[in-house]
């Protein structure tokens, strides 16, 4: 194993990342066909909430131990940080099973509060009977994510995310294998077969933990070269008092982005029925909002996942040296990162989401609209992710809370009163729900960058220029699509179409990053150095 810098450890994750994501999001092609509409509607109910309990239960103390093991190792505390791990494992293992229990209990009273009074759609003996099944992920999941905050605390943030791919391979392989034997094989109804693929999640979790564990064998020796005999300077139960102080606001960022999910699904349904839509036809509009069409927009998430992946230790490391300046540096370079991938991808999803939303899940109306919106939703939830995972690394938790709580405030208040207007006027109701998450995010990242400016003297004209020359360099890019839209798509079958939108982002991405980098503004991202390898193995530098 070998440990990584920022910029290499924010590469190697955002590329293991975004090929897992990738993966994920061409999945759904086939298992969409499989399961159908109604399939999916079901699927969502369950992944949902089984993302808000996995998040709620267990989604700090990974990341928790990720900023704690950096810290022993900036401090030299090389014990300690071993016992951190031994400690945090317990803990988790306690935890999981409490939420595994919870959440296969009360499935049916989950599935109750969700669908509410709306009659016509999927019943209740379905919805409680999926959350049952994906409720055992809890007992396998944390486990693996506990493993790879503890390497990415210690800097091996390539093996860490080497075992992404691993778990999403073997997933989506029972998803599909497992729904498609299910259903047109063995003749089982439509939710036995998503139960099926809910099971994937478990035995995807499963082999990638069977990976790490092997790798953090065969490399022990290295792993435990600095460790001694010596008697630990920190009692257990204060590292699990620091393990719990750092979890609980992980958690809250963690569970924001579900809950955000959790109101926007539950007020669609409620919004939507209220203004003359039918049972189906809501629950079918807050699975694409919540679930579909957030996989085509997860290659911009991925990004910022990739980010907060490398980002905890270096964070942790200028915050114990009290290096602010570097501390201002990071924070502004991860947001311009975001910017400068995020900013030409969303706007292609925006020109071509007709075509794209096409060869996911079919021609459908609300789905391109939809993709539209999201794809610069997808961007904002991206930065609020990345810098709340910057205020760990510097245990601003107080900012964390206020900043999150008043988003997810503003979303909730908005999210039906902007269904009603968006209705009144004659514009697509649905997208009420998206743009008040844009209007409650937006929210939560002004609050930060006010706070750190006035607390840490933080400057952000660097992010404003970069922003600005990020903006005028997509602008070619944006041209070039909009020409290619109108020659290329009038008409065609799924593979033309399929090959088209391939030939076009080649094209497009590829003429924004000879602009990026004539211009130079590639190298006000990426480390010049970092860049020039990366050129040199592209064979584009000499």
């Amino acid at each position: 194993m070998k440990k990584n810098t920022f910029i290499e450890g924010t590469i190697v994750a955002y590329i293991a990342i975004l090929l897992t994501k990738i993966i994920g999001a061409i999945y759904v092609i086939p298992f969409y066909k499989i399961v159908g509409e109604s399939g999916g509607v079901l699927y969502s109910y369950a992944y949902n909430v089984y993302n808000l309990f996995l998040n709620i239960s267990t989604s700090g103390i990974p990341t928790a131990v990720s900023i704690v093991v950096a810290e022993y190792n900036a401090l030299k505390l090389f014990n300690e940080r071993e016992y951190t791990y031994k400690i945090a494992t317990k803990l988790i293992a306690v935890i999981s099973f409490i939420a595994f229990i919870m959440m296969f209990v009360f499935a049916k009273y989950i599935g109750l509060f969700l669908i509410g009074d709306i009659e016509g759609g999927h019943s209740i003996e379905s919805i409680e009977l999926v959350i049952r099944v994906i409720s055992f992920c809890l007992l396998v999941i944390p486990f693996l994510s506990i493993t790879r905050g503890y390497l990415q605390g210690n800097k091996y943030v390539s093996v860490s995310s080497l075992s992404q791919p691993i778990e999403q391979f073997v997933r989506i392989f029972i998803v599909l294998v497992g729904s498609y034997v299910a259903i047109n094989l063995l003749n089982f109804n439509v939710t036995v077969g998503v139960s099926v693929a809910l099971s994937g999640t478990v035995l995807g979790g499963l082999a990638a933990l069977l990976y790490l564990k092997n790798k953090i064998k065969k490399n022990k020796s290295e792993l435990l070269k600095d460790v001694n005999n010596d008697k630990l300077t920190v009692k257990g139960i204060d590292i699990i008092k620091k393990l719990v102080i750092c979890a609980i606001p992980v958690i809250i960022i963690s569970v924001t982005q579900n809950i955000y999910e959790l109101i926007d699904f539950k007020f669609i349904l409620m919004g939507l029925y209220k203004i003359g839509y039918d049972a189906k036809t809501c629950e079918f509009l807050a699975s694409i909002i919540v679930t579909w069409a957030p996989k085509i927009c997860m290659i911009i998430n991925a990004l910022a996942i990739g980010l907060c992946t490398s980002i905890i230790p270096f964070i942790v490391s200028n915050y114990v040296e009290n290096n602010k300046s570097e501390l201002n540096n990071k924070f502004n370079q991860a947001i311009n990162i975001i910017n400068y991938v995020g900013i030409p991808l969303a706007l292609f999803i925006t020109v071509f989401s007709r075509e794209i939303y096409y060869i996911f899940y079919g021609y459908n109306d609300y789905g391109s609209v939809v993709l539209k919106a999201l794809a610069f939703v997808s961007i904002l939830f991206s930065i609020h992710l990345v810098i709340n995972m910057i205020l760990q690394g510097m245990k601003k938790y107080k900012i964390v809370y206020i900043n999150t709580i008043a988003g997810i405030i503003v979303n909730a208040v908005l999210d039906i009163p902007l269904i009603l207007l968006l209705n009144k006027i004659g514009f697509y109701p649905y997208i009420g729900t998206l743009v008040s998450t844009m209007i409650g995010q937006s929210v939560s990242i002004l609050i930060v960058l006010v706070t750190l400016k006035k607390e840490l003297s933080f400057k952000y004209m660097d992010i404003l220029t970069t922003l600005g020359k990020v903006i005028i360099s997509t602008f070619g890019a944006f041209v070039l699509m909009v020409i290619l839209k109108n020659i290329l798509f009038n008409t065609g079958g799924y593979i033309r179409i399929l090959l088209l939108l391939g030939v076009s982002g080649i094209l497009t991405m590829g003429l924004y990053a000879i602009i990026t980098y004539k211009t130079r503004i590639m190298f006000n991202i990426i480390d010049e150095n970092v860049a020039g390898k990366i050129l040199k193995k592209l064979k584009i530098q000499k």
